[in-house]
């Protein structure tokens, strides 16, 4: 569970292994990879019947208050307000133990941070990779998409021309190179059955994790939504609210 996770995190500093705050680490500012966790605890983003947004305040109870005893008991989350360059990247890989991370960085932190290490084999032999565990005990692990959709506006002048160049740079062959090179996923389910494709094991083996991911709402309020909950989020990382006032 998410728990588990923290207090392997807390021996770990305990021990000297990492850092007071490195145990556990998110991205360091507002964005996407918070949304599981809310997620992992029940909370729901968006009514089906009406596609307006929602905050669970049970699940955000739970949700806040996990992220308060990471930061508080455990040893975790000195992320937050980090440059991502300078100090976010060098920081997950080598002094952090447990991260949240994209597939796509693994190609960056290869190339741009571990290079002189080894790269990709340097990676292979010292880190590992899996789904946000499960809140408590019963529950599933999760993680989280974000896809992106191409859209041809009722203005083009010649939509067929962009209908058949989408469908051209989606095809098998291109988006394998720019998934090889950047560690996305492919977008295409034949796609995983690509000989090349399937010559890269990290797209190989995270592909199970679909079966398992969630994803955003689609509603233009959104950025706000996330701008606030984020906040609060922040503000029981550093002590300032009880996940009771962040509520």
């Amino acid at each position: 569970t998410l728990y588990d996770m923290l207090e392997t995190a807390k021996q770990a500093v305990d021990k000297g292994v990492v850092e007071s705050g490195n145990g556990f680490w998110t991205r360091p500012k507002n964005g996407p990879d918070f949304t599981p966790f809310y997620y992992a605890f029940g909370g729901e983003t968006i009514d089906p019947a009406t596609g307006k947004l929602v905050f669970d305040k049970t699940a955000g109870l739970k949700y806040y208050g996990f992220f308060y005893d990471a930061a508080q008991k455990y040893g975790s989350m000195g992320c937050l307000g980090l440059d991502w360059s300078t100090a976010w990247h060098p920081g997950v890989t080598s002094k952090v133990l447990f991260w949240v991370g994209g597939t796509w960085q693994w190609a960056e932190w290869a190339e741009k941070f571990l290079k002189d290490l080894g790269g990709e084999a340097y990676m292979w032999e010292n880190f590992g990779f899996g789904l946000i565990p499960a809140a408590e005990k019963g529950g599933k692990p999760n993680s989280l998409t974000h896809p992106l959709a191409y859209l041809v506006s009722s203005q083009c002048k010649y939509p067929d021309l962009a209908v058949a160049l989408i469908a051209k740079v989606t095809n098998y062959g291109p988006n394998t190179r720019h998934a090889i090179a950047s560690t996305h996923l492919g977008i295409l389910k034949g796609q995983t059955e690509y000989k090349f494709y399937k010559g890269s094991r990290l797209l190989s083996e995270a592909l199970y994790m679909l079966d398992y991911t969630t994803f955003l709402p689609n509603n233009p309020n959104w950025g706000p939504y996330s701008t606030v909950t984020y906040e609060a989020l922040a503000a029981v990382v550093a002590g300032e609210f009880t996940s009771q006032e962040a509520v």
